[in-house]
């Protein structure tokens, strides 16, 4: 594991912010802005401390990248349309092998294990949510504040 494992889940958080604002301020069903609100806050979070755990091991984090802004606004484009089951069926699928991928990166680490297991548990966080929704739990939402409750 290196840390560019690291930087490249800085990156996809960047992604991320786009692409849950873009829900945040476009999706039709306005009934779920508090579940984007928070997704969109995990991202966030997330960014703010891989970037100030990065800097200090030489890393620089910029807190704008063009290409990942254009590709999660673009993304987010695709599936505005969807109805809300529709989504977080295409999300599950969608999320599944970055959260297989950074827990297999947490349980691997050898160095810097914390930030490994901070990315796992936020994509764990975010995967563990969708198959709440999916399965229609009321309870979904907990799990996205859990994380934030925790980390904030």
């Amino acid at each position: 594991m290196t840390l560019n494992h690291l930087y490249d889940a800085y990156l996809g958080e960047l992604y991320g912010i786009s692409f849950f604002t873009t829900f945040v301020e476009q999706y039709s069903d306005h009934s779920h802005n508090n579940k984007l609100q928070a997704l969109l806050d995990i991202e966030i979070i997330t960014t703010k401390k891989l970037k100030a755990a990065l800097l200090p091991l030489g890393i620089e984090c910029l807190d704008y990248n063009v290409d990942m802004a254009q590709k999660g606004i673009s993304d987010a484009n695709k599936w505005l349309h969807l109805p809300w089951s529709t989504l977080i069926d295409t999300m599950v699928t969608w999320v599944a092998p970055y959260q297989q991928r950074y827990q297999q990166q947490a349980d691997n680490a050898q160095q810097h294990h914390a930030l490994f297991t901070l990315v796992a548990d936020h994509e764990n966080t975010i995967y563990d949510f969708l198959l709440a929704e999916q399965a229609g739990s009321p309870e979904s939402i907990q799990i996205l504040m859990q994380f934030i409750n925790k980390n904030s």
